[in-house]
Order: structure tokens, then sequence, then C-alpha cells
């Protein structure tokens, strides 16, 4: 096991009543977060979701990549705590450690690196950024009503295939769903399915499993793919590709992925009631949990208590 390195645990970087971390220290009585931060007047920064299950830190690995993957894309510099790719994960899940109640074992943890630098205005080059930790409690199991929502009604986000703070996107496809009835929606582009607010998309038919293209504009998630590895694993077959909202209809079965929910399964679409999930459905759901934790680290990371 990787024993990584403890980061920093400064007091003033940390709020245990708020369960915040940040890697920048702040002076008693500051704001957590300065005014005149990037990240706070234009979202200038993004961010990854991880889910985290019977003292288990899910897709640890993988979610930090992909945070590093967007910072490469985007301009900005990984904070020093997260500077080392190897030692990023074990970095998180000690600072999620210092954070964590002593009974918590479930959760979801936000990792944002946001731009603290940089002149006024929009332009800019390369910047500096710092990290901000949230840990947070596991959403409650659900079953979910959806609503597919047309163009007009759910704006696609600015930066699709990265998770960047600027969220108002999701925000306002979450609340036109709600104020439907619906406890999600999801989005589509010019009548064709995309994704729901915060999870990506598959449909089973016939023992068949569908989802819209990571090549549409959309942010193709870890669980989406971990979806598309146990199902291929199983001999269940997968098509990706473009769908208009029709292709809902007569489905045994509406799955939604997401890293702090992992897999749901929907009761309705469009006010129209699903059937009772498949045993196909229920094990595929199964085996993506077990993968997510079989490649898992465990939380606080092997110096925890150094």
């Amino acid at each position: 096991m990787n024993e990584g390195k403890r980061p920093p645990m400064h007091d003033d970087t940390r709020d245990s009543r708020r369960k915040t971390w940040t890697s920048r220290p702040v002076p008693p009585d500051a704001p957590a977060v300065a005014a005149s931060g990037r990240g706070l007047r234009y979202g200038d920064g993004i961010f990854v979701t991880l889910g985290i299950a019977h003292g288990l830190l899910l897709d640890a690995a993988r979610q930090l990549d992909r945070l590093r993957s967007a910072a490469d894309a985007l301009g900005f510099r990984p904070p020093p705590p997260f500077g080392d790719a190897n030692e990023a994960p074990w970095v998180l899940a000690a600072v999620l450690e210092s954070l964590r109640a002593a009974e918590a074992t479930d959760g979801t943890a936000r990792l944002q690196w946001s731009a603290v630098g940089g002149p006024r205005g929009f332009g800019r080059g390369e910047v500096d950024t710092e990290a901000i930790v949230d840990l947070g409690p596991a959403p409650a199991p659900r079953a979910p009503a959806v609503v597919v929502l047309e163009s007009h009604e759910a704006p696609l986000p600015a930066l699709p295939r990265w998770k960047t703070c600027s969220a108002l996107a999701a925000v306002l496809c979450e609340g036109e769903a709600r104020a439907l009835g619906a406890d999600t929606g999801i989005r589509t582009l010019d009548g064709i399915l995309l994704e729901a607010g915060s999870a990506n998309l598959f449909w089973l038919r016939d023992g068949r499993l569908f989802t819209p293209g990571a090549d549409l504009p959309l942010y193709a998630g870890s669980v989406r793919e971990r979806t598309i590895e146990c199902a291929t694993d199983a001999g269940l077959p997968v098509e990706e590709g473009a769908w208009d909202a029709d292709e809902l209809r007569d489905i045994d079965a509406l799955l939604l992925t997401n890293a702090a929910r992992g897999i749901e399964l929907a009761v309705s679409v469009d006010g129209r009631a699903l059937p009772e999930p498949p045993e196909l459905a229920l094990a595929l759901a199964e085996a993506v949990a077990a993968r997510r934790e079989a490649d898992s680290i465990a939380f606080g990371g092997a110096d925890a208590t150094a």
C-alpha cells in the first residue's frame, strides 16, 4: 500500500463545523474565500465529486486523474498539496480524515481547484490555484422520477466536458425538473438526449444497454465508465449514440450514474411509470458498486493517524 504524505493540517485552514478545508491559510475571523479570487468572481475553477462507502474513498485515483486532465486543458497549476499525481489521492484521503466525525463511514467529498491569482478581467494565462475540500453526508437512497427537458428549458454548460465551477446550467436544469414535479431532468440538444442535471444516462431494452455517446456535449463521468466496463465484462451489449426522447418509451429500466450516488434506477419518465427493474439492471448496479470498492483506498489513507 502506498503510504503517501500527510498534507500540512493548519488550524487556520480547517473548519470542522462546516467540514471544509482549504490549502491556503486563512487569518482568524477572515472570510474562508477571498472576495478577490477568480474562483468566486468568474467561476474560474474545476472540481470532482467522490463517493465514500463503508470507510472507502471510491475511485480516488481515477477522479484525481480527471481533475488533473481538466487542469491541464484549462490552464490551472495543481495546488502544492496535490502536485504529485501519485500522492494526490492519499493527500485527499488524509484531508478528509481530518474533517470527518469518528463514526462517519459513508458520505461524499468534493475537491475543487480554484484560481486565486491572475489579472482582473477574463484574460489570463496559466494560473495558480487553491484546493478546497468539502466533506458531506451520503445522499439518501431514492428511485427518481425523471423528466425530459427541451433545449430551451435546460441550457448546456459552457464547457460540458469538464466539471467547472460555473454550474448555473445544472442549477437551472434541476430547478426546471422540480417545477415540473420530477426529481431530476434530462438535458437535450435539438431533441437529442444528453444527460441528467448531475448524472449520466443509460437505459435497458431487450437485453441491451444504451447511453448517449461521449462525443456529444456532455460530461462522461467516472461511474459511466465503470458501468460500460462492467456491462462489457458481463457480455451485455452496450450501444453509444445519438437518440431522441422517443427511445425512452417501452424500456425495461432507466439508470442514472454519478459519483455520489452510484447507479440509481428511475421510477418514471415523463410521468410514465417504469416496470420493476429487471435482475439484469440490479446485477449491473451491484457489479459497478463492487468494482468501485475494489479500486478504492481506506478513508483517511494509510498514515491518517500519523
